[in-house]
């Protein structure tokens, strides 16, 4: 709305020259009522009414308003002009001014200001308003200079960063006499020189200007909440499950991977630090889960391996070194109570990183898991205080191991664990992934003083047990759809010539029961499939209804590997950096070509170690007998019609292994 400027006239003014919209209250700003005492109420609704007869009752003579409310008619042009007047918020002060005794504007000096002395009282209350108002150029003298002190250099540009206010209330004076200020009149006058009369008005002016210049303050501008911006009502972590916090973090120590050459011995080398992302639940304090990822930067498919490792049920790690356990009382919720497996969030709150605010996963995170989520504020960490805190009480552990980087490379610890070049004293992948573990399981077995000296778990525990506390798990049909948290891809059905497949990311994919199906070549299939292992996907059909699980061509099922990593050994095979056979696995042939540049490359360290974490995680699923998908099927038929016919043998898989069913076979139906 554009503002509006009333302008009255002695001459030309008059009750019907008043504009309507003084006469809407719904449009002024109010006043509460109830903040007033008896006798100050009473004066107040006097006032109001007879700034309502004045302004909207034009035939109300002033005489009968004088009798109605006991306003005198001279004070209705007053009461006009208070509610005119400019307020602070830079609206007019409406309703505001009604307020008896209530003042509308500043103090404003009216005489000399006397010189300071043993014999007289100090008074020079409004003294610097007034020389400011005697004299303009010096108020636009101070807040150029003010603003000047605040801005960044330019290219090139040599002067004084950040002067000193002393050192600006010298040259202040130097302004003062060249305008012809005398030495008996103030600030000449005063023992200090009016100096802390001018640096109060230097922090106002810099509080006026504040967020002029983004790199004049150590924080952003955006972070100092402004008068007119109304937050959303953020939920209320409460009751267990209802608010959780979620983030990445930067592990604080350097790594090595212990690779095995063909000829049975091992090779050390270093790779770039990793990332930990990580769900905790606000009410209790509990991590529900984790999830390590071995690139250099994580993704929105690494968001949700976490969220996926937060819900479904965590498979306690077993631990290779000596003397490192999970003490007695720590662990995690749905580990230690397993009726919490399985249970749904409600409010997802997270930070505003590319990978967290991706709109696809978001929407998916809301259709599958019926979960609201929450971005935090851009530069306010505190609005997620509780897994700030975490990662800073989990920096203290590892800043406390050889070959920590610390927070920052200022950092005193930098410099005390430096281990060189001797990576026999660095932490390798596999003490790291145990030592989060424990430390994560330690940690939500530790006493907290946020719950009364309880430890999170414990307080998952009383909490739950709580007759008015929801049990709200995924229903048992959906458990094995998480898969769904990602997102889905378009594909063609193709075999003109061929058997049906479809072909994702290189690779031809098909099944026993789409080879079979040639009505379905040029239709749409809509794939999902998990990041971290892609020899198999799930395949649904434009309706929803599900098609099955596709495997990988021959090749490519034997080894686990991801998305980020297939698409990394075609680039190399591409370019010609990479040879693979017919008969040869890509993924072994990938893992030979980087272990030889990985003595000189961290990235290189880091592929392998990808590779090695996605081998691990599927044994481990195998070995549970866990599996996004269900069980899988490969087809002994490849991409061959003739062999398509053939019955698929059953035998025994190894951990790691796709694992092959019965196909199920409509022989008869029976009428009940």
């Amino acid at each position: 709305m554009m503002p509006r400027v009333f302008i009255f006239g002695n001459t030309s003014f008059s009750r019907a020259s008043i504009p309507a919209i003084l006469a809407d209250f719904e449009q002024l700003p109010t006043v509460d009522e109830s903040a007033l005492t008896l006798e100050l109420r009473q004066a107040y609704k006097n006032n109001l009414e007879a700034y309502r007869l004045f302004v909207a009752e034009k035939d109300v003579p002033l005489r009968q308003i004088r009798d109605l409310t006991g306003v005198d008619p001279k004070q209705l042009y007053l009461l006009l002009q208070r509610v005119l007047v400019k307020a602070e918020d830079g609206r007019i002060q409406g309703l505001r001014g009604l307020i008896p005794f209530k003042h509308i504007k500043e103090y404003e000096r009216c005489v000399a200001v006397k010189a300071t002395s043993v014999l007289f009282t100090k008074n020079a209350s409004g003294a610097m308003a007034q020389l400011l108002k005697k004299f303009p150029s010096l108020e636009t003298w101070s807040r150029k200079n003010v603003r000047l002190r605040n801005k960044p250099l330019r290219p090139g540009e040599i002067r004084e960063v950040k002067k000193s206010v002393r050192s600006l209330h010298t040259d202040f004076l130097k302004k003062c006499k060249y305008l012809g200020v005398q030495n008996d009149e103030y600030p000449f006058n005063q023992d200090l020189l009016g100096f802390r009369s001018f640096q109060a008005l230097v922090k106002q002016i810099t509080l006026e200007q504040k967020g002029s210049h983004r790199k004049a303050d150590d924080q952003p501008a955006s972070v100092e909440a402004q008068p007119d911006m109304e937050f959303e009502r953020w939920p209320v972590g409460n009751v267990p499950f209802k608010l959780v916090q979620f983030d990445g973090h930067k592990i604080d120590v350097r790594l090595t991977l212990v690779v095995n050459d063909p000829f049975g011995m091992q090779t050390v080398i270093e790779i770039a630090r990793i990332w930990i992302l990580v769900v905790k639940d606000v009410s209790t304090r509990c991590v529900l889960g984790y999830y390590i990822a071995y690139g250099v930067e994580y993704n929105k498919d690494d968001v949700a391996e976490a969220i996926q490792a937060a819900i479904v049920p965590h498979r306690r790690m077993k631990l290779t070194i000596p003397g490192l356990e999970i003490k007695e009382g720590g662990g995690f919720p749905n580990e230690v109570m397993p009726e919490l497996e399985y249970h749904r969030l409600s409010w997802f709150h997270y930070d505003t990183a590319k990978s967290h605010i991706a709109q696809d996963s978001l929407d998916r995170l809301a259709d599958v898991l019926g979960c609201w989520t929450m971005s935090g504020r851009l530069g306010i960490a505190d609005d997620r205080a509780i897994i700030e805190r975490f990662f800073g009480l989990f920096e203290e552990f590892f800043h406390q191991i050889p070959g920590t980087t610390g927070s920052k490379p200022s950092d005193p610890v930098r410099r005390l664990g430096d281990v060189g070049t001797d990576h026999s004293r660095l932490v390798t992948v596999e003490e790291l992934e145990q030592l989060v573990e424990v430390v994560i399981g330690n940690t939500n077995g530790d006493a907290s003083s946020a719950l009364g000296g309880r430890t999170p778990l414990e307080a998952m525990m009383y909490q739950t047990s709580k007759p008015e506390f929801m049990l709200q798990t995924l229903p048992v049909s959906r458990r094995h759809q998480l898969f769904l948290l990602k997102e889905a891809t378009i594909k063609v059905v193709r075999g003109a010539k061929t058997a049906p497949h479809i072909n994702f990311e290189g690779v031809k994919y098909t099944s026993d029961l789409l080879v079979r199906r040639h009505e379905l070549v040029g239709k749409t299939l809509r794939i999902y499939f998990i990041a971290r292992d892609i020899r198999t996907i799930h395949a649904f059909f434009e309706d929803g209804s599900e098609l099955g699980i596709l495997v990988a061509s021959r090749q490519w099922r034997k080894t686990p590997h991801s998305l980020r990593l297939r698409k990394e050994i075609l680039r190399n095979i591409r370019l010609g950096f990479l040879r693979v056979g017919p008969g040869d696995d890509p993924v072994e042939a990938y893992v030979r070509n980087k272990r030889k540049a990985a003595t000189e490359s961290k990235r290189a360290g880091n592929s392998i170690a990808k590779v090695r974490a996605g081998i691990a995680a599927a044994n481990s699923a195998a070995a549970f007998g866990d599996s996004p998908f269900g069980p899988v099927a490969p087809p002994e038929t490849a991409l061959s019609d003739e062999q398509a016919s053939r019955s698929v043998p059953k035998k025994k898989t190894k951990p790691g292994e796709l694992v092959v069913p019965v196909p199920l076979t409509l022989k008869k139906t029976l009428l009940f």
